[in-house]
């Protein structure tokens, strides 16, 4: 016990402050420009408590990007669950509504996790590239499965997702960190239109 508290619940209360610091610094000034100092003084903690909890930067930046990432794909996924049997539509709308709700609600979780994240050194872009991987899986079993529902033609889903992938993640980061933002409804439906053109092709 310190000050009435267990220690390991201070412990995870000043890791939790660190990584929505490090959230607040690195979207904010970029990760090529950020500091352990920038994020220590935002924290209000000291580089020593950084130091007990996390190795450098890097580390706090990987660990942000695995929440981050995992929590839309856990998401995504819940809401792919709960459309099984529904028409191909209904089932991108639905993913895509929950995919820009995890990750593009907070315009920095979608500034690092889509954008701070590539480039900021081999063992994140490492990294971003499996977790790029686990994305494809997910994306093309779903298609896949439609495709033996006959909701789609079959095709080389790998590829196609690799590029769904992509527009969308530039479509969320564009929206997420623009004012006034355009209706959710509205960029919803435009990626729904471009990810049913990529799988019924």
């Amino acid at each position: 016990m310190y000050a009435g508290q267990p220690v390991e619940d201070r412990q995870r209360q000043r890791r939790a402050r660190f990584l929505e610091s490090g959230l607040t610094v690195f979207a904010r000034d970029g990760y090529a420009n950020s500091s352990v100092g920038a994020i220590c003084k935002d924290a209000g903690l000291s580089s020593r408590q950084f130091y007990e909890e996390f190795t450098g930067r890097e580390a706090l930046l990987l660990e942000l990007f695995e929440q981050i990432d995992r929590a839309s794909r856990e998401a995504v996924a819940a809401a792919l669950e709960t459309r099984t049997g529904a028409s191909v539509p209904n089932q991108i709308e639905a993913a895509v509504r929950a995919y820009i709700e995890s990750i593009g609600a907070d315009p920095r979780k979608a500034r690092v996790a889509l954008v701070e994240v590539v480039g900021a050194g081999p063992k994140v872009e490492k990294f971003r590239l499996e977790l790029r991987r686990v994305w494809g899986s997910l994306l093309a079993g779903a298609a896949e499965d439609a495709a033996l529902q006959g909701g789609i033609p079959e095709g080389d889903y790998d590829m196609r997702v690799l590029a769904v992938i992509g527009a969308v993640n530039y479509v969320v980061d564009g929206w997420s960190g623009t004012e006034p933002r355009q209706p959710l409804d509205d960029v919803i439906r435009v990626l729904t239109r471009i990810i049913l053109g990529a799988v019924r092709a």
